[in-house]
């Protein structure tokens, strides 16, 4: 699982509303600690933004943190933590946002907990199409 949500450059082909993903840049770092930067293209309706993402890896502690580098966000803080377990993995999700665009705040705001809901269950579905 730390590996599907790694594999940014995919996401365009099943994450709801990102229409391009694209991986800029990866320092590799010791004992399995890397940075990413991402390019997301996210639209809804006739809204469409870009922005990049600064994804700290750390394959060792199956951790990934996603902040905003540059876009529409007056504040992004997204963690992944990964734990293997007999029945496969226990997944710990957090996300917390702001836009920093007041128009993007007042349309997507109110529906953001559908659109989180469809976020976690198409990284599900993509895990069973892959891992089955």
């Amino acid at each position: 699982m730390y590996d599907l949500v790694r594999d940014v450059d995919n996401y365009s082909k099943f994450v709801p509303y990102c229409t391009a993903s694209r991986v800029v840049s990866i320092i590799e770092g010791a004992n399995g600690q890397s940075v990413m930067n991402a390019d997301l293209r996210v639209s809804y309706k006739m809204l469409r933004e870009t922005y990049t993402s600064k994804i700290s890896l750390d394959a060792e502690a199956r951790s990934i943190h996603v902040a905003q580098a540059n876009g529409p966000f007056r504040q992004l803080d997204n963690r992944w933590t990964f734990t293997d377990t007999p029945e496969g993995s226990d997944i710990h999700f957090y996300l917390d946002f702001e836009f920093g665009v007041p128009l993007l705040r007042q349309i997507i705001q109110p529906m953001m907990g559908r659109v989180v809901e469809k976020f976690v269950s198409a990284f599900e579905d993509r895990a069973l199409e892959i891992y089955s």
